[in-house]
């Protein structure tokens, strides 16, 4: 054998090997990946890319970004915008705050890929119509908040979820650099341990990311609402879901969940940010 023909040989082989290995990968991460179904969860409500599932008070939907499915963080109207007041140089606006049930009756009308909507960041809870937010959101491209805390509260306790067309990622949040993100929608929230009443039975909204194929990139989204569950409950749900990471949001009484028109949790008090969630393309 000359030498060429070894060469070419062992191109050959190598190839084969990685193409053996990444097909295992992704085999083995499919083999991994746990069936709701057999967690006792059940299916309510499910379309392209989205599906919502339920067990007792915990709600879990499974967001494929592989299938089209998106994920937007959206707010309501800007009344102040609070430029240059935010944590880290940026603006600290004043969002209206509504419900979600009245966001769904403005968007889905619009939107036929709209799959539902929860609650989503942290915010200063008073009797006034708008609030600021308290960690750094991003949607469409545009940093809309720094938030007013800073480094004031839980700081070394922050996470970031940044999230592209095709895949997303919980990471520990950097205060200086944050807003060098490539990803086009992002929101920082707080670790699973961190102090919101760890044992509580309240309000949950945990957000988890999952690896579906073995290919190093998230490309599920998983978020967790319940009217009652605590931290670690909620976080181990989402685990055994198949998420590697975790962040969780705002909970308490801003806990909401709407999908598909019906109300799965409900709740009197208006919020200034909130997660909306489309399908893959539904031909209308």
């Amino acid at each position: 054998m000359n030498k060429k023909t070894r060469t070419l040989t062992g191109l050959f082989l190598t190839t084969f090997l990685l193409i053996t290995i990444n097909l295992f990968s992704a085999q083995n991460a499919e083999s991994k990946s746990p069936n709701p179904l057999s967690l006792g969860f059940q299916i309510i409500n499910n379309s392209p890319g989205t599906t919502l599932y339920q067990k007792d008070l915990d709600y879990v939907q499974v967001i494929d970004l592989s299938q089209g499915a998106k994920i937007h963080f959206i707010y309501g109207n800007i009344a102040d915008l609070g430029t240059k007041k935010g944590a880290y140089g940026g603006n600290d606006p004043q969002f209206e705050r509504q419900k979600i049930s009245q966001i769904w009756s403005n968007f889905s009308s619009e939107n036929f890929n709209l799959f539902s909507i929860t609650n989503g960041q942290f915010f200063r809870n008073d009797k006034h119509s708008s609030t600021g937010l308290a960690f750094p959101v991003k949607s469409d491209g545009i940093i809309v908040s720094d938030g007013y805390a800073g480094e004031i509260e839980f700081s070394d306790e922050k996470l970031i979820l940044e999230v592209w067309n095709d895949r997303a990622l919980i990471s520990r949040f950097q205060p200086h650099n944050f807003q060098l993100s490539t990803a086009p929608n992002f929101i920082v929230g707080l670790q699973e341990n961190a102090d919101k009443g760890v044992q509580d039975q309240t309000g949950r909204t945990f957000i988890g990311v999952k690896d579906k194929d073995g290919d190093r990139l998230n490309e599920t989204i998983l978020i967790f609402t319940s009217k009652k569950a605590t931290q670690l409950h909620a976080a181990n749900v989402l685990k055994s879901f198949g998420a590697t990471e975790v962040i969780m949001l705002d909970g308490g009484g801003s806990t909401q969940l709407i999908c598909q028109g019906n109300s799965y949790i409900d709740s009197p008090r208006t919020i200034p940010q909130m997660i909306a969630i489309f399908s893959g393309n539904i031909i209308q």
